[in-house]
């Protein structure tokens, strides 16, 4: 699959392609992936890891962001910002708008990056949730074991969302 993308203006730029980048970035890369496990055990036994309690909002959010694939990185949304083209008659703008979304449909499968996302998101969800089961455990019924193990889990449905999120234009998809 071979599609170019189209870099706006950080003011107009996609909201999706932002929210794409955030969870990859900061969130996945940043927070989650340079973790080993024995790190994540000296975390609970430790200072603790206050935004391990928000990593469910954020796979929260790739579920989401699956929802928006079809028409965040459309590029039937800059019809209506270009100026010459928000110059034209309603109906003039409609069908470029029509005819600019098939194309990228046409182009790029994005029914299909949806549900490989939000599958790989909702798995997340599941690992997450596994780990803290275990995590808020008293500290003498934690088990070490289990907290690498979970962990782990953890990773590896990272890679997975990393993954699908990385599939993902990084902009509006000029066909």
């Amino acid at each position: 699959m071979t599609f170019r993308t189209q870099r706006i203006s950080p003011s107009g730029m996609s909201r999706t392609a932002v929210i794409r980048g955030r969870l990859k970035h900061s969130w996945l890369e940043n927070e989650i992936l340079n973790k080993t496990p024995e790190v994540v055990v000296l975390l609970r036994h430790g200072a603790g890891w206050p935004a391990l309690r928000h990593f469910s909002n954020d796979a929260g959010q790739a579920v989401a962001l699956a929802d928006e694939i079809e028409s965040g990185f459309s590029p039937a949304r800059l019809v209506d910002a270009c100026a010459p083209l928000a110059a034209l008659a309603e109906d003039q703008r409609k069908a470029l708008r029509t005819a600019a979304h098939a194309a990228y449909l046409a182009c790029f499968d994005a029914r299909g990056a949806a549900n490989r996302l939000s599958e790989a998101a909702r798995n997340m969800q599941t690992s997450l949730s596994g780990l803290l089961a275990e995590w808020d455990k008293s500290d003498d019924a934690v088990s070490d074991a289990e907290l690498l193990a979970r962990w782990q889990a953890v990773l590896d449905k990272a890679e997975l969302l990393r993954d699908a999120l990385d599939a993902l234009p990084r902009g509006i998809v000029l066909p």
